[in-house]
């Protein structure tokens, strides 16, 4: 019960620097911190399509539906915090020779 008690409380401090991190940080911080939201969040669209497919549609076809939005949505998501984590990053690219 402590451990779980101690999981929750972490999640909130590390939830809170995520927040507080959006509001106050720069715009290339601010990228970074979107492109990871969305390349997590990308994971969870497969699911989320279907299962909104499946309600919206029905049983057979709700499901393929919502699996092959969910796809592209998944896809999109991937590719676009990808590309805001490069253009976050990019301003800094040219401290890594110093610190190789």
């Amino acid at each position: 019960m402590i451990f779980l008690r101690r999981k929750f409380i972490f999640s909130l401090v590390l939830l809170s620097f995520f927040m507080v991190g959006r509001a106050e940080a720069g715009r290339n911080e601010a990228l970074i911190v979107n492109g990871v939201a969305k390349t997590i969040s990308s994971a969870f669209a497969i699911p989320f399509g279907i299962l909104g497919g499946a309600a919206q549609n029905g049983f057979p076809f709700g499901l393929v539906t919502g699996a092959v939005q969910g796809t592209f949505s998944a896809v999109g998501k991937a590719v676009s915090g990808a590309a805001d984590i490069a253009r976050g990053g990019a301003p800094y690219a040219k401290y890594a020779a110093l610190a190789l």
